[in-house]
């Protein structure tokens, strides 16, 4: 049979005090090596959050509003309304672009089977033109409803032109005021200052008038080759 005897009067559990002091945040590196070492302890990662009250707090949700309606209008309920804030750096929606457009590419093939016969391009980026190649020279009456339909803006300076082939302008004139070449005319008092005033132009039309009026000057036509 064993007896066991005590070998001190009071035992002290080191390791149970060491814990203790390390839950108490008595943080020792080279005691927190050792209890690591000996899988007593694991480190964690523990996130704290400290809430409180905010300028906005409100114990009943509101809904804030982003439009003003006819009804509020009418009702008077816009003066008690609360409006949501603007957000200037919200990003717009994004723009579709890059995309392939189909007239587009058949108005390039077309475009390229022209200049492969010989053909050229108008020029178009003249973009002030004069009334007369505007409208007189394609025979819309002058102050006539005809006209009224484009959006036509006029120029201050220089608010007029008088580089006009005055032989053809003559020509358009007798058309205008009596007719000719099988058209009885409008039968009006035709004015050159009206044909003078300079414009933007509001159509490219207007191009294809000078154009003819070039080419017909030339003794013959042919396509560039």
């Amino acid at each position: 049979m064993q007896e066991l005897l005590k070998r001190v009067e009071n035992g002290e559990d080191e390791v149970q005090e060491q814990l203790k002091r390390l839950e108490k945040g008595k943080v020792v590196p080279d005691l927190i090596k050792e209890l690591k070492r000996r899988k007593l302890v694991t480190k964690e990662k523990v996130i704290w959050y400290s809430l409180k009250k905010g300028p906005e707090f409100v114990v009943k949700r509101k809904t804030l509003a982003t439009d003003v309606t006819r009804e509020h209008l009418k009702s008077g309920d816009w003066k008690d309304l609360e409006f949501k804030d603007y957000n200037y750096e919200a990003q717009g929606q994004p723009i579709a672009i890059g995309y392939s457009q189909p007239l587009l590419e058949v108005r390039e093939a077309i475009q390229n089977i022209f200049l492969e016969m010989g053909f050229s391009e108008m020029p178009t980026n003249m973009f002030v033109e004069s009334s007369f190649w505007n409208f007189d020279a394609l025979f819309q009456p002058q102050q006539h409803p005809a006209r009224d339909s484009h959006d036509t803006f006029f120029l201050k300076a220089p608010a007029t032109t008088t580089q006009l082939p005055d032989d053809y302008l003559e020509k358009v004139k007798q058309v205008h005021q009596s007719g000719g070449y099988g058209s009885k005319g409008y039968g009006y008092d035709w004015k050159r200052d009206e044909a003078e005033k300079n414009l933007l132009r509001t159509h490219t039309t207007a191009v294809s008038a000078r154009m003819l009026y070039k080419l017909a000057q030339e003794e013959h036509f042919a396509p560039n080759s």
